[in-house]
Parts: structure tokens; C-alpha cells; sequence
């Protein structure tokens, strides 16, 4: 498999000065501000329809080379700008097009930007088949997140399960999944554990980080193991050396059960060199207040929590500019430690938990051999400490293991047409997990090729365009030899121009490996792990539309139907002792609907979305069968309203999630209340001497409701948090 990928990456650098062997044309010119009259660095202008384009350097100049001829309609857009269209710009051949174009600021009602994890390649989120949501950087300033489950909680077809507490497991589901069905990436590398398979979103760090995109549907078929569900890649920032000179701030913050934080950050730029770094400090007592189970007011303790994060980034441009060629270091790192209370029956009042992990990461992009293919090395280092203590149990316990992690991946774009994009690429993944107690150490190596293209038919005026976007990925390891093939097949069809329709269409095969305690769990009086384990696997498919309309200021509306068919799921089950077992099947199935639209123009935009789900075991026990899963809420609400005025922004959050069941067997007793829970948020910010000061109040939880996601585990109510933010 390696020597016919090689093969084809040969057979396409050939072809492509065929593809393109007549004569061709350019486009060359000057972006800028039009307030300012300032160069304006890192716009994208591209032909529409194709993948034919360029960015802006730092002085606003682009220059789009080797055109073939023909009429095109040029796009210029920026985030923070309107977007620009000249349409029929005709190419002729050996042409040289002069075009300068001047961009209005703009408030951003939604996000119609660019994706780089829905295919592997910068895709406008609008023209990609799968569902895909980005939190942007704007909105993490806005909502303040302390951590990865706040900043997705409101995001569609996200269900947050929160055990309570600054300090406490918070995981995520998409689409009724587990949370080990569900792909966490950094920068486009897996986080999860190779040990329990999940992710611990409260550990993941948020310093350094420029982005959070969701991609909802399986997705092994780019990504491998876990996409079950979706996949959330967390995209680190890049150093911004567009602008000379030194830069920082410093943010302070303060808030309920003993809360604080402290968060310098720093930018220094020279030329085509930048580095940045930040550091973020967070403490807390955690001692909130709630009703135990017999009526009673009580105060959860041992939930403090103090934690550190640090975060350098570097970058190197590289040569001409128009070639776009860099190479980024980040490095981070993360500590905490933190009480370990656990459920109110039992109540553990002494348990302990320490956590430890760092990150080194090294990225080389770049265009190679010619302007039509882009090349992108990355290699990662990735390693991380875990002690759990608690002598409060009979015996005690006392766990601690390490895992480490490294790899590479090469990944190679080639545009083989005006309206053709092939990405394809191959990469090795060695994970290692230690247990320092009983001394196990376990080890694979995986190794991966995959390959996705995009296609783009133009037929008339009715019909715009038909997208095709399939893709394939293969499997394999070192210890067990799963040779696994992963499909996936989307296509797009796009109605209008200035009212825009979309129809698009999904269909793949997804899979999860075992993890290391389902393969190796050490035997012990109760349980023993199953080598023999195979993969579970997930079958899925979407349908749903997509409109764009130029009414309240823009409205955006999306509506997809989803099924997602699962077997061979890996279950722990009591034989002589307990073990896990391939014996249980589900079906999710439901509806997903968002809204965004800026009903005042540059002062008032409102967002909401609704999830329907139904997901149901299908095993063959008759106490289970055809029963809601647990912790599946079959319908979750979310409304957002954000007003500016001057220079104050107000956000109101507000969610609702259904009745849950804790039980397979749907025990209406057991069942967990519906609940719904609001926030308000509102920022100041003004200039002062060049010094840029912002003011943010929190009220989380406005009305102090008392609830539980997960049984037994109580969640803080009414929160005040105030920060400060000084930059210069």
C-alpha cells in the first residue's frame, strides 16, 4: 500500500503540467481596508467553483498564477470583512489582470469560514457536505470558557456530561454517542487515551488555542479509530508575524467558591519570525452548595482544584510569500491537582487526583514542485503522568500510569484541475502506556493512508453547482494486525446565488479499536481484559439542507436528519469474572436544527438550535431491548442573543436538556429531571493611552437551579466571575 501511494503521488505531479499545459493567465493586485486605506495581509482571494486561489501578503498583494482561460467569478474574504464578488472576469491566455479591491469592516452574524478538519483541506464550511460548526476565537473571548466542555456545551448536537465541579471528568457526546465514539484532535493528532479510549475535556488545556472546529457524523474515513460520532479538532494559534513589533495582556480573574486566575500572554515579531507565548494560572475552592439525597443542605468539599498552563508558539515563513511556506512549532504543557470526591453515596473526602501532560508539535506547510500541489509534514511528541489516591476504600488505591506518544504524518494537495482537489497522505502513530503499580507496560504501533477528493460541477444558473467529496482511509497495527477500511461518500448540491440552498447528502463507515484496559485489564479477583477483542464498528448517513438568505440582515437555517447504525459494541459483562465482551448493538437516530440571523444590523444577532434523539439499545436481552440508552436526553435547546452597543457586547445563553434515564432498563425512578439553565455575559472595552482595557462580568446560572447530569453528582448553581484584560 505505502509504494502505490507513492506511486500515485508521482503519477499526479506528472500529470499535472499536462492538465495545465496550455497557455494560462494572472491575476495580480492590492487588498485593502477601506476606513484606513491600510494594506490589509492574509485575505483570500480565489475563482469560485475552483481551487484556484492566493492569499495576501503583508503588504495586501496577491498574485493568482496559471490560470487556464476562460470566465470566472473572483471571490476577496476576510473574517471581520464583507465578502466581495466580480463576477465574468474572463482569462485569457498570457493575460496579465490587474485588480485592487478595498473591503468594509463587518460584524460576523455567523460563521461561514473555513474549515480545515471537515476535508482535510481549506473548505469553506458552507460548500462541505458534513455538518460542521466552528467556535471561533471572537466567541471564546466573548463567553470566557474555563475549560474545553464550556466552550462546546451550546455547540448542536453536543450533550456536555458534567460530574460536577472545577475538578471533576467532564466528556462529551455527539449525536447520542459515547464518549469514547467521539475523535478529540490537537492540531489534527488524536488526544485520546489509549488507555480508557475517552478524553477528559477539563484537562484540555485552552492557552494557545485559536479555534475549536466540530465536524458531526463518522468521519473514520479521514481520521480512523473513535470517529464514530464526530470529531472536535482544537487548532492551535499561530504566531502573527503580519505585524512587527511586540504586543501582550494580561487578564485577572475572580469569581465564586473561591475562584482566580491569572493569564499573561505576549507577542514579538521581526521580520518573517514570530513567537508567542501565555501562561494561565486557575485556583479554586470548589465549595458550592446543593441538596443531597435525603433533602438536606450540604457543601461539596474536597472539589478544589489548582491548575497550570503554559503555551509557546514559533514561526518561520519561509521564501516568497504567494507560496505560502512556514514552519510552526508549538509546545504545551499542563499540571493540575485537584480533589477527587466522587459521588455523594459514597462521599470521598480525602481522594486525590494529579495530572501532568505535555506537547510538542512541529508543522511544515508549503507549496512543492509548483503552485498546484501543497505539501504538509507534521511530527508530535505527546506525554502524559496520571496518580489517583484514596484510603478511604477497603485495601485503598493507588493508580498511577504514564503514556507516551509520538508520531508523524505527511499529507500532500494537488489541484488536478480548475475544479478537482485530491488530498492524500500516510502517517505512523506509536502509543505506550506504563502502569507504575503493577508494572504492565503496553505498546502498538499503527500505521495509516488515506485520501479524499473534492469535485465541483457547475450545470446552470438554477442549478449551481454539484460538490462530490468521497473519501478512504486504511488501518493497521503492529501488535494485532486489524486491516481496516473506511469509507465515506458526500456530495453537496447548491441552489441560487443570492438566495443560496443547499442539499447535502452523507453516507460512511465508521469504527472504534479497543483500548488497552479493554485488551489488557491485569487479572485480578473480578475482572480480566479480553485480547481477542474486535473493533466495534458504525454505520451512518445524513441527510439535510442548507440555507442562506439575504433577509433580517442574513439569515443562515440548517436541517439534517441523521441515523447512526452501531454493532459489535464492546460491553464488560460478568462471565466467571468480569470481562469485555462484542456483544451489544445501538441505533441513533434524529434531527438536528440551527438558525443564526442578525435581526439589527451590526447590533443585534440571535442563534438557536434543537437536537431530536432517539437512541435506542438493540440487544437481544429482553430487560434492554428497544430501551433509551443512558444519559440520552431526547430533546436538547439552545438560544443565544449577543448585543452591541458602543462599546459594551451582551450575551444571553440559555439551554435546556429533557429527562435522562440512568438505568438500561429506562427505571422512571432512577431518571434524572429535565432542566434548563441561563447565562448573561457583558463585556466592556475602550482604548486608553494605547492600552486596550476589557471588562467582562459572568452570571452563570442565573436563576440558581439545582440540577445533576450525571446521578449522585451534584453541579455548582448561581456563578459570578469578573475579569480584567490590559493589552498593549
Amino acid at each position: 500500500m505505502m509504494i502505490q501511494l507513492f506511486r500515485i503521488t508521482f503519477f499526479l505531479v506528472l500529470i499535472s503540467p499536462m492538465v495545465f499545459s496550455e497557455e494560462y493567465g494572472t491575476i495580480c493586485g492590492v487588498v485593502k481596508c477601506g476606513p484606513t486605506d491600510e494594506a490589509l495581509a492574509a485575505v483570500n482571494v480565489y475563482l469560485k467553483n475552483t481551487h484556484i486561489g492566493s492569499a495576501t501578503d503583508e503588504n495586501g498583494n496577491y498574485c493568482i498564477q496559471r490560470i487556464p482561460p476562460g470566465k470566472y467569478e473572483i471571490i476577496i474574504e476576510m473574517i471581520g470583512f464583507s465578502q466581495l464578488q466580480r463576477k465574468f472576469v474572463e482569462i485569457k491566455g498570457n493575460e496579465i489582470l490587474r485588480m485592487d479591491f478595498i473591503l468594509q469592516p463587518q460584524a460576523i452574524a455567523f460563521n461561514n469560514g473555513v474549515t480545515v478538519t471537515a476535508t482535510r483541506g481549506h473548505s469553506l464550511i458552507t460548500e462541505v457536505p458534513s455538518s460542521v460548526d466552528v467556535v471561533s476565537q471572537q466567541e471564546l473571548d466573548l463567553k470566557n470558557p474555563q475549560n474545553l466542555a464550556e466552550a462546546l456545551q451550546n455547540v448542536p448536537g453536543v450533550n456536555i456530561k458534567d460530574y460536577g465541579g472545577p475538578g471533576n471528568t467532564k466528556s462529551i457526546s455527539l449525536r447520542g454517542s459515547s464518549d469514547s465514539q467521539v475523535l478529540v484532535l490537537l492540531d489534527g493528532q488524536r488526544l485520546n487515551s489509549p488507555q480508557t479510549g475517552s478524553v477528559d475535556l477539563n484537562q484540555i488545556s485552552l492557552e494557545g488555542i485559536e479555534k475549536i472546529e466540530i465536524v458531526r457524523g463518522g468521519n473514520s474515513a479521514l481520521y480512523g479509530s473513535d470517529a464514530i460520532g464526530g470529531v472536535i479538532n482544537i487548532i492551535s494559534k499561530r504566531p502573527d508575524s503580519d505585524k512587527p513589533g511586540f504586543a501582550g495582556n494580561i487578564k485577572l480573574g475572580i469569581a465564586s467558591f473561591g475562584t482566580y486566575t491569572a493569564e499573561p500572554s505576549l507577542r514579538f515579531t521581526v521580520k518573517k519570525n514570530s513567537i508567542s507565548a501565555s501562561y494561565k494560572y486557575f485556583s479554586s475552592k470548589g465549595d458550592f452548595s446543593y441538596t443531597d439525597n435525603y433533602g438536606k443542605p450540604a457543601v461539596r468539599v474536597n472539589s478544589d482544584m489548582i491548575s497550570r498552563d503554559y503555551y509557546v508558539g514559533l514561526l518561520r515563513k519561509i521564501g516568497d510569500p504567494h507560496y505560502q511556506r512556514s514552519l510552526s512549532l508549538t509546545f504545551k504543557h499542563y499540571n493540575s491537582a485537584q480533589g477527587a470526591p466522587g459521588t455523594i453515596e459514597p462521599y470521598y473526602y480525602h481522594a486525590r487526583t494529579w495530572n501532568r501532560n505535555s506537547k510538542l508539535s512541529g508543522v511544515y506547510t508549503g507549496k512543492i514542485f509548483n503552485l498546484f500541489h501543497n505539501l504538509r509534514l507534521q511530527s508530535y511528541y505527546y506525554n502524559s503522568w496520571y496518580k489517583y489516591k484514596n484510603d478511604e476504600v477497603p485495601g485503598g488505591i493507588l493508580s498511577k500510569y504514564t503514556t507516551r506518544t509520538y508520531g508523524g504524518e505527511i499529507q500532500f494537495n494537488s489541484v488536478i484541475g480548475p475544479r478537482i482537489s485530491f488530498t492524500y497522505g500516510m502517517g505512523m502513530r506509536y502509543d505506550e502506556n506504563r502502569d507504575w503499580i503493577t508494572e504492565n507496560v503496553n505498546d502498538q504501533t499503527s500505521y495509516y493512508l488515506f485520501a479524499v477528493n473534492e469535485s465541483v460541477i457547475c450545470i446552470n444558473s438554477f442549478l449551481k453547482t454539484i460538490s462530490f467529496v468521497p473519501s478512504l482511509r486504511y488501518d493497521t497495527d503492529s501488535r494485532y494486525m486489524n486491516h481496516i477500511v473506511s469509507p465515506k461518500l458526500g456530495a453537496i448540491l447548491n441552489f441560487g446565488e443570492v438566495w443560496q440552498s443547499s442539499l447535502k447528502l452523507n453516507f460512511g463507515k465508521s469504527y472504534r479499536a479497543p483500548t488497552f484496559n479493554d485488551l489488557y485489564w491485569p487479572e485480578d479477583a473480578w475482572a480480566i481484559g479480553n485480547p481477542d477483542l474486535e473493533p466495534e464498528y458504525g454505520t451512518d448517513w445524513d441527510v439535510g439542507i442548507r440555507l442562506q438568505y439575504p433577509i433580517f440582515n442574513g439569515i443562515y437555517f440548517e436541517s439534517c436528519y441523521f441515523e447512526n447504525n452501531m454493532t459489535n459494541l464492546i460491553i464488560w459483562q460478568q462471565v466467571e469474572k468480569w470481562m469485555p465482551l462484542n456483544v451489544d448493538k445501538n441505533r441513533n437516530r434524529g434531527v438536528e436544527n440551527s438558525i443564526k440571523m442578525t435581526l439589527i444590523k451590526d447590533h443585534l444577532d440571535i442563534a438557536a438550535n434543537y437536537m431530536y434523539l432517539d437512541a435506542r439499545n438493540l440487544s437481544e436481552s429482553p430487560a434492554t431491548h428497544n430501551k433509551i440508552l443512558i444519559y440520552r436526553p431526547k430533546h436538547t435547546v439552545n438560544i443565544s442573543a449577543t448585543v452591541n452597543v458602543k462599546y459594551f457586547k451582551l450575551n444571553y445563553q440559555y439551554s435546556y436538556t429533557s429527562r435522562r434515564y440512568t438505568d438500561s432498563s429506562n427505571t422512571w425512578g432512577n431518571s434524572l429531571e429535565p432542566y434548563s439553565v441561563s447565562d448573561v455575559t457583558v463585556n466592556y472595552g475602550a482604548e486608553l493611552m494605547h492600552t486596550r482595557l476589557d471588562f467582562m462580568f459572568q452570571l452563570k446560572n442565573i436563576f440558581d437551579c439545582e440540577y445533576r447530569v450525571i446521578k449522585n453528582m451534584p453541579v455548582p448553581g448561581r456563578e459570578y466571575r469578573f475579569s480584567l484584560k490590559v493589552g498593549i
